[in-house]
Order: C-alpha cells, then sequence, then structure tokens
C-alpha cells in the first residue's frame, strides 16, 4: 500500500542561504541543543514553515518568534494562571455559577481540537499551530479582562470561578499543542 498523503513543502534556507554541510552553512542539532530547548526550534519551524513558499530561517527572526509568540503569548497565559491559583487558593479553586462569557470561553477553546485536528489531517501544521496560538490569546484576554488578581479582593468565590475555568483552559490548550511543543506540554501536565 503506497501512502496516500504525502506532504511536501517549499525550500528551507538559512540567513537568505541554502543549507550547505559541505560549506558549513546550517545548524547542527546538537549545537542548538546545547543553548536552548527543543520545542522553541520546534515551534519556529513550524510557524514559519515553507509550506506553500520558500521561506528564510533567521537567528533574529527565531528569537523574535520565541519572545513575542510564545513566551509572550503560550508563557504569560499559563504562568499567570498558574500563579494566580497557587498563590491565591493553593489548588485548583471550586467554580461557582459559570456566566455565558465563561461557557463561551471554554466551548470555544474544546473547538479548537477539531479545528486544529483537521488543519493537522491536511497537513497544514502552520495554520493549525496559527489557532492553536489564536486559542491561547483568547484566553490571555479573558484572564485580563476578568482580573482575578484585582477580583479576589472584592469577590473570591468569581475570582475562584475565573481561575477556574481559566485552569481548564490552559489544561485543553496544553494537549492541543502537544503535537507542536510536547516537552512543554509534558512539563505542564507535571505542574
Amino acid at each position: 500500500h503506497l501512502p496516500s498523503d504525502v506532504f511536501a513543502t517549499e525550500f528551507l534556507t538559512m540567513e537568505s542561504k541554502q543549507f550547505s554541510s559541505s560549506r558549513s552553512h546550517g545548524i547542527l542539532l546538537h549545537d542548538f541543543l546545547e543553548r536552548y530547548e527543543p520545542d522553541p526550534l520546534r515551534y519556529y519551524l513550524i510557524a514559519a514553515s515553507p509550506e506553500t513558499q520558500d521561506a528564510d530561517f533567521t537567528w533574529a527572526d527565531f528569537v523574535r518568534r520565541t519572545n513575542d509568540e510564545l513566551v509572550a503569548n503560550w508563557g504569560n497565559l499559563v504562568n499567570r494562571t498558574l500563579t494566580s491559583a497557587h498563590r491565591t487558593f493553593g489548588e485548583v479553586p471550586q467554580p461557582g455559577a459559570l456566566t455565558p462569557e465563561d461557557e463561551a470561553l471554554l466551548a470555544g477553546v474544546d473547538g479548537g481540537f477539531e479545528t486544529v485536528g483537521a488543519h493537522i489531517e491536511a497537513g497544514r501544521f502552520r495554520a493549525a499551530i496559527g489557532e492553536a496560538m489564536r486559542l491561547a490569546s483568547t484566553v490571555n484576554q479573558y484572564v485580563s479582562d476578568q482580573a482575578p488578581w484585582a477580583l479576589v479582593k472584592t469577590d473570591r468565590a468569581r475570582a475562584g470561578t475565573v481561575l477556574y475555568v481559566s485552569l481548564r483552559a490552559v489544561d485543553s490548550l496544553k494537549t492541543i499543542f502537544t503535537p507542536f511543543l510536547p516537552h512543554t506540554a509534558q512539563t505542564l501536565h507535571e505542574l
């Protein structure tokens, strides 16, 4: 049985030159892994992949995408949600009644499984990781709008519900991000 779904991409260059081991123009994986974790490279290569046109790997773009997208969006969401829940409640708080906004957020994130999965099935990995990051941005916006760190001073029960909803969303997003950021997802799962 021959493969029926074969995905191919265009070319990836480095600093506007072709990769070439004979000219020592490339990145040795073991050298990269001595300096960085593997997930930022996986993220970058998927988010900036040459799916439909040639793409160019640059160190400046790698650092920018890692900091501006991966850390500032996903990393920020995970850090502030887990830290706030731990500092305020010391555990996953018990939720009160969910508002329509809470339910809409959870439904949107749950819908991401189908959307991201469909992109992966079709070999559109860049679109899949883009959708996962969009969902993380949506949850980040929810956390900012709800401000559980301020809400805890006036309505502890509602703050607990907001953190519960946020933690559920982060838990679902952790699973959605697993194909792209497996090491980070495993660390988050252990937390």
